[in-house]
């Protein structure tokens, strides 16, 4: 069968390339950028489109209006419909509406309906569906295995090496019990069975070559009460044994596969990004700083701190972990490599943020190319970059040193936070645990502190400052308080008696002063006044 299939792929007549090197979906449209990122053309109109999916051949969309297939052949569908995709061989567009529906884009016509979310293999053979299993040819139905109601269930895609895997979560956080992971494969029909920690969310991961799976799983609440984050564990299969992964004490951000093995970001802030090999062992600790996400493409890795984080991007090369380039861009809602892994594009969407929308196209050093805004940025994707010729001026290798100058006082709290940065990948020893990692000496950072000299000062001189207090009053006896009455008593008494005295010495006073008064005013004689002249009709006057 899969010769078979082979044989109708060379068969195929070969389609041209779009010359677009992305499409955006904007408020007004959707728009496509060309190959030397300088001319924008506008696509379509339609102000209500929803999704798109892009490949190399052709650019589907769908809205209020339906579904318009936009490349060599144009033709409409009359669906409306929630996502977009396209099969790994572009023979099928998947269409999740309240069902998936896949529809050809050779014939144009409906094919098949599934109740449930579609996978295909990395050849597009076979056709995944709950455990069940199609042929693409016919779509007959080959096989079925069992798969979880309330679980997860992958693929290795790989068909070489083709895998089923399914683990069964925990509805609710009371129910805490082991989860049940079940691998089968599908050409030896070898089946496996392992107990996880309990999860309430895993996520699968496969190698490129289908034959190991990473499992990382969480609960959403940690029923320990240890830990705001829940609880997260990383398990390693192969065929062999299930193993747990060592990682840094606390959340895991992010676990992504690369070239030569995977990166797990695991710890509290600053986290560390640490690069295991294919067997499960720890060998290089590339970066600790404010990251939570990893982007790998070929043998290039961007470690980013993006979400609450401040948008610092990390770019490594991993066959020699050199570090290519350093940038900063917050509010980034998408990042996504270019086809070739010569650039990537940072885009800031709606609804996620409702200000600043943009897009900005940059190279793996780092370098800005592109940048535009718009009102409301929905989606951006890539599509073709095999014709680029943009010449990128290589950026100067970063010093392993930093110099921090302690007595400007200039941002001292930006200079600390970014000596925290560890950007220097160290050889990890296989014995090593990753705890004592976290109390690693400060010249394993490859930060030194430098100090300019200066004069010393007089110390100052120490001043007490005292807390005025008041005045205790203490509660007198009943001795105490008799003998304060009988005081009051005689200084009473006293005050009466002299107030007595001075009234009668008063009263004596006025009696005299009357007495001598009426002495001197009562005259018995005859008094004749020497001013008056005696004469003529003037006679003596009797004085009382």
């Amino acid at each position: 069968m899969q010769q078979l299939y082979q044989l109708l792929l060379t068969q195929q007549e070969t389609l041209p390339e779009l010359t677009y090197s992305v499409v955006y979906r904007h408020s007004n449209g959707l728009g496509g950028l060309d190959n030397t990122f300088t001319n924008s053309t506008q696509i379509s109109n339609h102000a209500s489109i929803k999704c798109m999916a892009i490949s190399k051949y052709s650019i589907v969309f769908g809205g209020d209006f339906g579904i318009e297939h936009w490349g060599q052949n144009k033709f409409n569908i009359q669906m409306r419909v929630q996502a977009i995709s396209f099969s790994p061989d572009y023979e099928y567009i998947i269409l999740s509406a309240k069902e998936t529906i896949l529809y050809s884009t050779k014939t144009q016509n409906f094919v098949k309906a599934f109740p449930h979310d579609v996978k295909f293999d990395s050849t597009g053979s076979l056709c995944f569906c709950k455990g069940i299993v199609y042929e693409t040819a016919t779509f007959q139905q080959l096989k079925q295995f069992k798969c979880p109601e309330y679980g997860d269930f992958t693929i290795s895609t790989q068909r070489d090496s083709l895998y089923l895997s399914s683990v069964t979560l925990i509805k609710h956080l009371e129910d805490l019990k082991d989860c049940r992971l079940i691998i089968d494969n599908y050409d030896t029909n070898k089946h496996f069975e392992h107990s996880i920690p309990p999860s309430n969310e895993v996520k699968q991961l496969w190698s490129d070559d289908g034959k190991i799976l990473l499992i990382w799983s969480q609960t959403l609440d940690d029923h320990t009460n240890q830990s705001y984050f829940g609880t997260h564990h990383l398990n390693h299969w192969t065929e062999d044994k299930l193993q747990n992964i060592e990682l840094f004490e606390g959340p895991i951000h992010d676990v992504q596969w690369v070239q030569n093995g995977f990166i797990v970001i695991s710890g509290y802030m600053p986290a560390g990004a640490i690069l295991f090999n294919k067997s499960g062992e720890k060998e290089y600790l590339i970066l600790q700083a404010h990251i939570n996400s990893i982007f790998p493409k070929q043998n290039l890795v961007a470690l980013c701190g993006f979400g609450n984080l401040t948008g610092d991007i990390y770019i490594y090369e991993l066959d020699s972990l050199k570090k290519l380039g350093q940038t900063r861009q917050d509010k980034v809602v998408q990042f996504e490599w270019s086809p070739n892994g010569e650039h990537f594009l940072l885009a800031t969407t709606f609804p996620r943020l409702r200000v600043d929308n943009q897009f900005i196209i940059c190279s793996k050093y780092g370098d800005l190319l592109r940048k535009e805004k718009f009102e409301e940025l929905y989606e951006i994707k890539w599509v073709n970059d095999n014709n680029l010729n943009i010449q990128i001026n290589i950026v100067e290798e970063v010093k392993q040193s930093k110099q921090i100058n302690l007595t400007t006082g200039v941002d001292f709290i930006k200079q600390m936070k970014e000596a925290k940065v560890n950007d220097q990948p160290r050889k990890l020893q296989k014995d090593e645990k990753l705890s004592t990692l976290r109390s690693s000496p400060q010249n394993q950072q490859n930060v030194q502190l430098v100090q300019t000299a200066v004069p010393p000062k007089p110390a100052p001189q120490k001043q007490v400052f005292m807390r005025r207090q008041e005045p205790i009053i203490q509660q007198p006896t009943a001795e105490e308080l008799e003998q304060q009455y009988q005081q009051h008593l005689q200084q009473q008494q006293q005050m009466k008696l002299e107030k007595k005295q001075k009234q009668k010495h008063n009263k004596q006073m006025n009696h005299q002063n009357h007495k001598q008064k009426q002495k001197h005013s009562h005259q018995n004689d005859f008094q004749n006044d020497p001013n008056q002249d005696l004469g003529q009709n003037y006679y003596p006057m009797w004085h009382e």
